[in-house]
């Protein structure tokens, strides 16, 4: 049910990016560490040749839950990577991880239900549970950045519908070991575990993934980040069998079906997979190699080292700024975007979420923006 009192559902963030479209003439290269994205293009390495056959054999709607060869190629990847025989009926694709999120949240409102979260966290599921009239409970971060698995069972109340775990974790690149996601996995309420960077670890170590316990709980995931193709909106959904009619049922009420020619260009991608998600990966350690060099080169404090996905946090904790305000500012004084804290955690803890997945080239004229900006301006 949707809730009645919407109200206050921006981001600072998006603030920053509508200041930054603004500067695209001011004489300055711009300098994009906000949105999400990376610079990786797979198709610098696959070729996909579409034909006017091809074209015209798919203007039709698609099957609501995906096409069953790309259905039938995800759980290929699952049985080869972690040995988990997953039926294709359990797997929906979505408009990305976005539509997943959609859909688990339409399944799970209920007026006074209440969604627990970490206290850092992805901005749209406080704002989902917001639309979808869902109270959020917010879950401490341990000294390493993940949700504290011990505090959680405090958390849980007879309305509590539903637990999100994002392990490797927005902002922070926190990624939890297995037997905490196991853990989490025996709290007796249904998890969703968001896995959209689980592909892009920066060791040779592979990030755990909780697909082992998707017969209880849900598994999010999307190409939008692993194949860098956040255009094409395609993601998934893995699902405990009980949950696929009510799943097909709210899927397709919301978009009837995903993008086919998306879904296509995905399926043929992962044909691929190994070498891309090996190059993809080699760009993001070479990145964010990098960007830890000229941070340190430059005295700009890091919070922690990440673990996997595209981000890093520059911690502005004590120069006595909203991050809010910090970003605004640097977008207007040195044209450089970054996402304020606030958008993820209140209070403000201060830090600014930068994208080291950018090109190469922007990283060290970036920050030393960054630097420049500090040393005149807050000091």
């Amino acid at each position: 049910m949707l809730t009645k009192n919407i109200t206050h559902l921006g981001l600072e963030a998006d603030k920053v990016l509508e200041l930054f479209a603004q500067q695209a003439n001011c004489g300055v290269e711009p300098i994009d560490f906000c949105l999400g994205i990376s610079s990786f293009n797979p198709f610098d390495y696959v070729d996909v040749p579409l034909t006017r056959p091809d074209l015209r054999a798919h203007t039709r709607y698609g099957e609501f839950n995906g096409q069953l060869s790309l259905r039938k190629a995800i759980c290929n990847y699952y049985q080869e990577k972690f040995n988990y025989d997953l039926s294709p009926a359990r797997v929906c694709i979505t408009d990305g991880a976005m539509g997943a999120l959609n859909a688990i949240f339409a399944m799970f409102a209920e007026p006074d239900g209440e969604i627990i979260l970490a206290e850092a966290h992805f901005p749209p599921y406080r704002i989902l549970a917001q639309i979808f009239g869902l109270h959020c409970r917010f879950a401490p971060l341990n000294d390493k950045y993940c949700v504290d698995v011990e505090q959680l069972p405090r958390l849980i109340t007879s309305k509590t519908k539903a637990i999100i775990i994002n392990s490797p974790s927005n902002p922070h690149g926190a990624v939890l070991s297995v037997q905490e996601l196991e853990a989490i996995a025996s709290l007796g309420v249904p998890v969703i575990f968001d896995e959209v960077y689980q592909a892009l670890g920066f060791t040779n170590q592979p990030v755990e993934s909780a697909i082992s316990f998707s017969d209880r709980h849900f598994i999010i995931n999307s190409f939008s980040k692993s194949l860098a193709i956040a255009g094409f909106r395609v993601g998934y959904l893995i699902t405990p069998p009980e949950y696929i009619p009510l799943i097909l049922d709210v899927k397709a009420t919301l978009n009837i079906s995903t993008n086919l020619l998306g879904q296509i260009l995905s399926e043929t991608l992962l044909n691929s997979w190994d070498d891309l998600i090996e190059k993809h990966r080699a760009m993001l350690t070479q990145n964010w190699l990098l960007f830890k060099e000229v941070s340190s080169r430059l005295g700009l404090k890091l919070l922690l080292e990440p673990q996997a996905s595209f981000f890093a946090n520059i911690d502005i904790s004590e120069i006595g700024q909203n991050s809010a305000h910090f970003a605004v500012n640097l977008v207007r004084d040195v044209v450089v975007s970054t996402m304020p804290s606030i958008d993820f955690q209140k209070p403000d803890p201060g830090f600014l979420r930068l994208n080291f997945a950018c090109p190469t080239t922007y990283i060290e004229p970036g920050l030393q923006r960054i630097s420049t900006y500090l040393k005149e301006h807050c000091q």
